[in-house]
């Protein structure tokens, strides 16, 4: 296989993206610095153009898209319809439609749609109670849509912590733009009236995407980011202290990160609970390594895009290499020595990380044919040019 060699800039922030859409739905003056094209941030886009005409907002795939949109429209009176995949539909919604209920608004969920009607936020009779145990996103959504409120907004995070760290950036992003948002030993007071005091934001680059283009390079070549931010906050930026551990060869030089083929990366234990979209192409990593890697802490992989955990599971099945799968992740028997594997088929399960995962074993020369590569489009169209492989 032909070595790897890319340098350039990764797309902005699909997650940081539509987080300041949202902002800027409740601001029009307010500037976006960056560039996006996949399609959830497409589909937020064309979304908010219709907030004030009531009716069917296509959300695509994209859970970001789906939950916030659920909450901006939320805001407004009258009644809308969120069209989605079936499969975005089927996920865990329960907690959403009940954060909706408690700001006096109903929500309907169907197999290929989901209702908002209402006149606006009501003020709750006692603080709201955030579902944490599906998502993380459905904080998120709530306090990105508390801008202008005639009340103060009280909130408590209950059902654990799984991906707590996305709404911690969410908490960073808007303090940064000037919300008030005050820490209670329960939970969080947001006081009325908040108004923006910024009047620009740039989306830096998509630490998820940066990540497979990283691995890329420690796999197959050499791989030059010239927009890399150290303080990302971003959770998935923790994929550093991963290639540290892992004995990958990468520096960083100002905003440039640089990563060279590693020819045996060492194997290691890591908790995925504050970055589980990590886990797909940290996996394919882990199998070329040196001794037996765990990947554990996130039972929420289950419930993603696809059962990540099952379709890691095919995918190494199909190249031989030995694992064990757990209710919250990976146990991997790493084989630098693996034998290229022909003519075998791989469906990602309209997973566009478990294309990229399979994109880095084609990249390693195993002759895998992968279907329905477009679903990669949802995240990360750039990445066939990127990677120099056609799908």
């Amino acid at each position: 296989m032909a070595k790897l060699h890319f340098q350039g800039e990764i797309p902005g922030s699909k997650s940081v993206f539509n987080r300041a859409l949202i902002v800027q739905s409740y601001f029009p003056s307010f500037k976006l610095q960056g560039f996006s094209d996949c399609d959830d941030v497409r589909h937020m886009r064309e979304g908010l153009k219709h907030l004030n005409d009531p009716g069917v907002i296509d959300c695509g795939e994209g859970g970001t898209t789906f939950r916030f949109m659920s909450l901006r429209v939320s805001r407004n009176q009258g009644e809308y319809s969120l069209g989605a995949t079936r499969r975005l539909l089927q996920r865990p919604q329960k907690g959403l439609v009940h954060l909706l209920n408690q700001l006096g608004v109903e929500a309907h969920i169907y197999e290929d749609k989901m209702t908002v009607k209402g006149k606006g936020w009501k003020k709750p009779s006692a603080p709201l109670q955030v579902d944490m145990a599906e998502s993380s996103q459905y904080a998120s959504a709530l306090v990105l849509n508390a801008w202008n409120l005639d009340f103060d907004l009280e909130f408590e995070l209950v059902g654990g912590k799984n991906s707590e760290s996305y709404f911690l950036l969410t908490l960073e992003m808007l303090t940064s733009l000037g919300m008030k948002i005050q820490k209670t030993s329960q939970g969080y007071i947001i006081p009325a009236g908040q108004n923006i005091q910024q009047t620009s934001w740039t989306v830096e680059a998509d630490v998820s995407s940066m990540f497979t283009m990283a691995s890329a390079g420690a796999l197959a070549g050499e791989v030059v980011i010239t927009n890399f931010s150290e303080k990302s906050t971003q959770p998935d930026i923790v994929f550093l202290d991963i290639f540290e551990k892992m004995q990958v060869n990468f520096s960083v030089q100002g905003s440039t990160l640089t990563v060279k083929e590693t020819p045996t990366p060492q194997a290691l234990g890591f908790n995925l609970s504050q970055s589980p979209d990590l886990f797909p192409v940290l996996a394919v990593l882990c199998s070329w390594a040196k001794g037996i890697s765990k990947l554990y802490g996130a039972p929420h992989l289950v419930s993603k895009e696809s059962n990540r955990i099952a379709r890691v599971s095919d995918l190494l099945n199909l190249v031989g290499v030995k694992h064990e799968s757990l209710p919250d992740g990976m146990i991997i028997h790493g084989n630098p020595q693996q034998q290229p594997v022909h003519g075998v088929k791989f469906n990602p399960d309209k997973d566009h990380r478990m294309v990229m995962a399979a994109v880095l074993m084609k990249l390693k020369g195993h002759d895998i044919t992968i279907e329905e590569p477009h679903v990669i489009n949802k995240s990360f169209p750039e990445f066939w040019d990127m990677i120099g492989i056609k799908p």
